[in-house]
């Protein structure tokens, strides 16, 4: 083979309006490349391979031009519309086509332990990172810089700078020999590409490499406010099979603020800590807080979105999540609560594509796969709903008893027929004292069914503990886990499926008795089932 170091003189890429259209890749101007070294592995475009320490990997046509034109751009950050000219011809493509592009290149970094990434720039588009050989971690979102207090600002800070990546020496250099990042900086970026593995492994990963960043460097204010965070989080949305301490997100929060007072990861983290269930004028006022400070910081934007939906303001939640849907379209995470947005926006052909793509990225994902059943059933569609639950092979780890429940309460829902909802709802009851997942499923698959009076007799266990029906009240280890059930929550009962519920005589003074309508006098707003029915 032909291997030769890139030098900037090699392939450059036009990036103008008007270049010619040799500056476009396709397969045919591959065969012509020559080999190249790019961070510890060595990219074969001519046969479509990268070869590292961990392996070789084989790409698929567009995949390898997508990776040429980042290397051609020498760190330079390409926007979608320069991949759509370069790689795609000019041709109108969606979105899915390019994040599946730069999906793969991801993936094929990690897989070979090649030592490069690919950053995306929120709102702006991609570029290529190179760092020294761990890129089995690299990461899968925007740059990371030390002591920067949130993502958004952080972003604007390395496009100004010109990224993480000295530029001395020319692309050659650049590609060859980086220049060595922080230790902690570099532990930040793979800690966030294993949270965004969407597996409870992944984010044990994210909180142990954290920790290393901290120990590695105790006046690193970034690495400390980013553990806070993420401990905070995935204590809170998470799917780890274990629970993590308040004191532990402290710890680390008031470490990061004493070397950083307005570090926005730390002040997150202890808004999103403490629970807001009975609390919701001070839940509201904390996550506020810190917006005000950092309107542009993704997680706290995010859990401010899932605190509308749980005081009934769904569609408020579902417009100011919309903001930040595109800020992380490798996180599985933010990928399912998009889906929810789009069908509580009425956007059912966008939920569809969006929980179709992220369960082909992250196949049998618990939040992922639970968004497709609620968005299939929720839009009457329970023929498919039941298909889905019957999917062994696509369905996340769950009790048998719980998704036999779920095949008999939807399929009771689509029949409409009495004596099939008596006995689902039977069924439906007798689970709720096993698991919170149950409690939680338990409240939407009664509202299919229209079974008003078991769904307010299993709510005012869960909320007031309260009636004959004992029900499980608060997540444990060994419990199923699925994402946001880790405390007590309401969003159930504001979904599109509880409309019958929000009609009954009976569902003011359930929202009076835990805190909501206090909550709705207090800071004068209005949830969307009191709106519509004032219209």
């Amino acid at each position: 083979m032909n291997e030769s170091r890139f030098t900037p003189e090699t392939f450059p890429l036009d990036r103008g309006e008007g270049g010619s259209g040799s500056s476009r890749l396709d397969p045919r101007s591959l065969a012509k490349r020559p080999d190249f070294a790019l961070g510890a592995a060595t990219v074969r475009p001519s046969v479509r391979t990268v070869e590292g320490p961990g392996g070789t990997a084989t790409a698929e046509p567009r995949v390898m031009q997508v990776l040429v034109a980042l290397v051609d751009a020498r760190g330079a950050v390409l926007t979608r519309d320069d991949l759509i000219r370069h790689c795609w011809k000019g041709q109108v493509v969606g979105d899915d086509a390019i994040n599946r592009a730069i999906g793969e290149v991801r993936r094929i970094a990690r897989s070979t332990d090649g030592g490069f990434g690919v950053e995306t720039i929120p709102r702006i588009g991609y570029r290529l990172s190179v760092g020294e050989a761990d890129g089995a971690d690299a990461k899968a979102a925007a740059a990371t810089v030390e002591n920067a207090p949130s993502r958004s600002v952080i972003t604007r800070r390395a496009i100004i700078a010109g990224g993480l990546v000295a530029a001395a020496g020319g692309a050659g250099y650049w590609l060859t020999r980086p220049e060595p990042q922080d230790i902690s900086a570099r532990l930040i970026a793979r800690s966030e590409a294993a949270l965004h593995s969407g597996t409870p492994e992944g984010e044990a990963r994210a909180i142990a490499l954290l920790e290393k960043a901290v120990a590695s460097n105790p006046a690193h204010a970034a690495a400390w406010g980013r553990l806070a965070l993420t401990r905070a989080r995935v204590d809170e949305h998470g799917i780890l099979p274990a629970t993590i301490p308040l004191t532990k997100v402290s710890e680390a929060a008031d470490r990061a603020l004493e070397l950083d007072a307005d570090n926005a990861d730390a002040l997150s983290a202890r808004a999103v800590a403490v629970p807001y269930y009975g609390d919701w004028i001070g839940g509201e006022r904390r996550l506020r807080s810190v917006l005000d400070r950092h309107p542009g910081h993704v997680e706290t934007v995010d859990s401010y979105a899932f605190f509308l939906g749980a005081v009934g303001r769904m569609r408020e939640g579902a417009e100011l999540r919309q903001t930040i849907a595109e800020t992380a379209p490798l996180d599985p995470n933010f990928q399912f609560r998009k889906v929810y947005t789009h069908w509580f926006m009425g956007q059912t052909e966008q939920a569809d594509r969006t929980v179709t793509g992220g369960l082909k990225m992250w196949p049998r994902h618990n939040g992922l796969w639970f968004a497709r059943l609620w968005l299939l059933a929720g839009t009457g569609r329970f023929d498919r709903a039941l298909a889905h639950i019957g999917d062994a092979a696509g369905r996340p780890p769950l009790p048998p008893p719980m998704v036999a429940t779920f095949a008999t309460a939807v399929s009771a829902a689509q029949s409409r027929d009495a004596d099939a909802i008596e006995a689902a709802t039977a069924q439906v009851m007798g689970g709720v004292g096993r698991n919170v997942a149950s409690v939680v499923s338990g409240l939407m698959l009664l509202n299919l069914m229209g079974a008003n009076d078991p769904a307010f007799a299993l709510a005012e266990a869960y909320y007031l503990e309260e009636g004959p029906i004992l029900s499980a009240m608060d997540w444990r280890p060994g419990q199923p886990m699925v994402p946001d059930q880790r405390r007590r929550k309401t969003n159930m009962l504001f979904t599109p499926t509880a409309a019958g519920m929000q009609r009954d005589a009976r569902f003011m003074p359930l929202m009076e008795r835990i805190g909501l309508a206090n909550y709705w006098r207090r800071s004068g707003a209005t949830p969307d089932f009191l709106a519509a029915s004032s219209v």
